[in-house]
């Protein structure tokens, strides 16, 4: 029964639609046409009162967002305008002639000169010769124009490559002001046909605002878009990094090994082509500047620090032993010694050996030999440790430096690096 309800249900409505589409000709079609474009002009706005205002409204329906250029500060999006507004000249009685919708050329009926306000083309008639609107018995006209927008966008890169933009595409009307064409926004705002999602940004939230000024009514449509940064940290912050933990490396190579001036000089080179491939990402302006550039330059710092760190190690172990060495290395070379353990080795040996004594074991009145004998080796390594630790020579300020180089910088290099990408992160 439900079955036989919906197949009676389905050719009655079949029935209908066909009835309905066969009540008027083409001769119909073509006389109601005739008759409404006989007197009308497209240059004239269509209402009876041409002192009053033509309420438009428009929507944005977009279908992809095709680029964002960093670089160029410009977005490039593909979409379709609905704007709808009444016609009073093209109204015909629709119980007469069966017809309730028709289609006209734009060129055939007035139009509203929209341009994009903040456009990087020509302004220029959007639609074309082979644009039809959809005008029905009422006056209703519905016009749309199918537009590739290349629009120019503000960004700002401070947190490059984890920023979120916001982007507009701005609808205005070129000759007319709000008191002869007025636009508002339509019930959709913006809609989505076929959107196609980008692969570098993610569309977070959107909406549609009307901007009046002294003479003319603007439609911003705003895209608030947030950058996918994971190209970016695989293919350029973790390089970076890697190469700074390389940049410490320098402090380990020993000085005689005749590479640490070569070394420093290629990790130098290596930050600046990093600076140039990050610069090239970047638009050329003075308006913002990106933290990942700060963090590059603070890197070269480093990177000219260790250079300059080498070049005085490397003056300094050729020098020849006779030559003084001051008391400021001297404490440098002790407090070296210190951080490698090599002096509570010392304090371990004296203890060891003065814990030690020789004396005789039980009643028998037997001389611990053992015991002795190791208590004059402690004092024999103590001895020899301890005159070691007199004798400093320029190769052990050099590996002092190396030693206190490394673990300041270090700490450096991690403090940096964390501030500067937690910030940027959490923006």
């Amino acid at each position: 029964m439900l079955w036989y309800t919906f197949l009676t249900g389905l050719l009655i409505f079949v029935k209908l639609t066909s009835a309905t589409h066969l009540t008027y000709s083409i001769e119909t079609y073509s006389s109601v046409m005739t008759s409404l474009l006989s007197n009308y002009s497209s240059k004239i706005r269509p209402i009876k009162n041409q002192g009053g205002s033509l309420q438009m409204s428009i929507d944005l329906f977009l279908a992809n967002i095709n680029d964002i250029s960093t670089t160029e500060q410009k977005m490039t999006t593909t979409g379709y305008l609905k704007v709808k507004w009444t016609d009073e000249l093209l109204v015909w009685n629709s119980t007469t002639t069966g017809m309730y919708w028709m289609q006209f050329n734009q060129t055939d009926i007035w139009i509203p000169d929209i341009v994009v306000k903040n456009g990087l083309t020509a302004f220029k008639m959007m639609g074309g010769n082979f644009y039809y609107v959809y005008v029905y018995n009422d006056g209703a006209v519905y016009w749309y124009p199918y537009v590739v927008f290349e629009t120019s966008c503000n960004l700002d890169v401070t947190y490059f490559p984890f920023d979120t933009q916001t982007c507009s595409v701005i609808i205005k009307s070129w000759s007319y002001s709000r008191w002869e064409v007025n636009f508002t926004i339509g019930s959709d705002k913006i809609g989505f046909y076929e959107f196609v999602p980008n692969s570098i940004w993610d569309l977070i939230s959107y909406d549609a605002t009307t901007d009046y000024t002294d003479s003319a009514t603007d439609i911003s449509f705003n895209l608030k878009l947030k950058r996918k940064p994971r190209y970016f940290v695989l293919n350029l912050i973790l390089p970076i990094v890697f190469v700074c933990i390389l940049n410490l490396v320098v402090f380990i190579i020993p000085a005689d090994a005749g590479e640490k001036m070569g070394y420093s000089v290629t990790i130098f080179l290596t930050f600046a082509v990093f600076l140039t491939i990050v610069s090239a990402e970047l638009p050329m302006n003075s308006d913002s500047t990106s933290i990942l550039n700060i963090y590059l330059i603070i890197e070269l710092v480093i990177s000219i620090m260790g250079i300059i760190i080498s070049s005085v190690q490397l003056r300094l172990n050729h020098r020849k032993p006779g030559k003084r060495i001051s008391a400021v290395f001297c404490m440098l070379v002790r407090a070296g010694r210190k951080m490698r353990c090599e002096k509570n080795n010392v304090n371990d040996s004296r203890q060891g050996c003065f814990s030690k004594t020789c004396r005789g074991a039980g009643d028998t009145g037997k001389i611990n030999v053992m015991a002795c004998e190791n208590s004059t080796k402690y004092h024999n390594e103590a001895d020899t440790v301890e005159k070691k630790d007199e004798e400093i020579e320029w190769s052990d300020v050099s590996s002092a430096i190396d030693i206190f180089s490394f673990w300041i910088l270090l700490s450096v290099q991690i403090i940096v690096t964390v501030v500067i990408f937690s910030y940027a992160s959490s923006n």
